[in-house]
């Protein structure tokens, strides 16, 4: 593979890891966000509710002292609870919880393909990378021995620094993505769950518009000519009928949600990503040919002797495995997405 075709891959290889990261990144911003609104939100819900009143209320005209003048001033200052508001409140973070899960198990579904195709383009190099160290051992001893010139030891240690540098960018690039092992059924299976659980929670908050129940209790008196005690505590309740008619309506959403998450899960079965993996496939079949094509002339040149068979033994062994770890790469990504799609891409 030529220096330029390398540095094609690594830019390639980059923009996944980069997206990837991207992905996390933002599930990580996206949850911050979703958690803050829900604060937001249910404080209100949560906290009591005080209210007050002044102003003039005429009696009536049976009332025990009917007058026109100050005694009608009436003040009201009260605390209200409510218990529906406080159970819509609890279901508003559980609802940004399930969210945040949601986003989460799709960045998963994102990360995992980068993930495995960078192992296994690394386990490639780290097996290769010892065979690359005694193979330049073998080039200096050549040359201190006479047998090899200046140049072609150089082109050697150049041959193997090159394979150092894509070792080690492999494993720099491995290390910026998180931890993103596991199964991509599970995380698939897991952001069918989540998405399910913020559907609930949705239907959830809609019934509880249909009732409530309170509490209010405060302090309520005439600022003259009332002799009677002031305080005063009041429960109440009520209750839509429509209620009863909501229940079948959200039993039909959550349905239709799960048929739509799983036939175009939010971007994790797209068009896009069927493209890609039909690509993606595509290469790893050529690069398997290459790697195998290279492999069948270094069994060849195991059987040619002599010193200029081995160093050109060398030149395509280096080859193979920059090959072979392409082929890897490409083939771990297909077969992740492919697993995103569906066991055959399908």
């Amino acid at each position: 593979m030529t220096p330029r075709a390398m540095s094609t891959v690594r830019v390639l290889v980059t923009g996944l890891v980069v997206a990837a990261s991207a992905a996390s990144a933002h599930a990580d911003a996206y949850c911050d966000h979703a958690r803050a609104v829900a604060a937001a939100e249910s404080a209100t819900l949560v906290a009591p509710e005080l209210f007050t009143s002044l102003g003039y209320v005429e009696q009536p005209a049976d009332a025990a002292i009917p007058s026109t003048s100050s005694d009608d001033l009436r003040f009201t200052l009260g605390v209200r609870y409510s218990l529906g508001d406080l159970y819509e409140g609890a279901v508003v973070r559980k609802r940004a919880s399930a969210d945040c899960r949601r986003q989460r198990a799709l960045s998963q579904v994102q990360a995992v393909p980068a993930h495995r195709a960078l192992a296994a383009r690394a386990k490639v190099l780290d097996d290769a990378m010892a065979e690359a160290s005694r193979l330049l051992a073998e080039a200096d001893d050549d040359m201190r021995s006479r047998r090899a010139t200046a140049q072609e030891v150089m082109a050697t240690r150049l041959r193997v620094e090159q394979l150092r540098a894509l070792t080690a960018a492999t494993h720099k690039e491995l290390d910026t993505l998180p931890d993103s092992e596991g199964s991509l059924a599970g995380a698939l299976g897991a952001y069918h769950e989540a998405d399910a659980d913020v559907e609930k929670h949705d239907a959830r908050l809609r019934a509880a518009r249909a009732w409530d129940l309170s509490v209010r209790v405060g302090y309520d008196k005439f600022l003259e000519g009332d002799d009677e005690s002031p305080y005063f505590a009041v429960v109440s309740g009520s209750f839509n009928l429509g209620w009863l008619l909501q229940q079948p309506a959200n039993k039909r959403a959550l349905a239709a949600r799960q048929r739509m998450v799983r036939d175009e899960p939010n971007g994790a079965a797209t068009p896009a990503m069927r493209a890609l993996w039909e690509s993606e496939t595509r290469r790893a079949e050529e690069a398997g040919v290459l790697a195998a094509e290279l492999e069948r002339q270094l069994e060849a040149l195991r059987r040619i002797g002599g010193e200029d068979g081995r160093r050109f033994r060398q030149t395509v062994w280096f080859e193979w495995v920059e090959a072979e770890a392409q082929h890897a790469y490409l083939e771990a990504h297909a077969a992740s997405i492919g697993e995103v799609l569906g066991e055959d891409g399908k």
